[in-house]
């Protein structure tokens, strides 16, 4: 990725949070279900970093209190998995965050994650989901 490249890309924020985030020590903030534009690397480590915090609070918030207890318990493994792996869960934040399949790819690929592991299929699922629920509001 070119950080000199200032093409513009629009994210947005589809949790219920503002969230806020540095790019060269320079802090970036998105209110909650905000749009906004910023130069692509600075779009691509935002939504990287925003995915993560979706992600790894969804796995947090379906933890039990028995799982909580148990540092061997397979949720703690899928917890830090979440933030080095590119996961199912992962693109689906990334594309609800983007709302486009190739800037999922492109964010994947910019950063160093080890692999993919989950369910692609769950993924393609929910860009349909997207799609249909589009086409729905364009129709009205």
């Amino acid at each position: 990725m070119n950080n000199l490249d200032l093409t513009t890309i629009e994210i947005i924020n589809p949790t219920s949070e503002t969230f806020t985030w540095r790019w060269n020590g320079q802090p970036y903030t998105i209110a909650a279900g905000e749009k906004k534009a910023f130069a692509r690397p600075i779009a691509y480590h935002l939504a990287k970093h925003l995915s993560t915090q979706i992600i790894t609070l969804d796995a947090s918030r379906r933890i039990t209190n028995k799982e909580a207890e148990n540092p061997n318990a397979a949720i703690h493994m899928k917890i830090s998995q979440l933030g080095t792996y590119d996961t199912h869960e992962r693109r689906i934040a990334l594309f609800d965050i983007l709302g486009d399949e190739q800037l999922v790819i492109n964010v994947i690929k910019a950063y160093p994650f080890k692999g993919f592991i989950g369910d692609m299929d769950e993924y393609k699922k929910h860009v349909e989901k997207r799609a249909e629920e589009r086409k729905g509001v364009v129709a009205k």
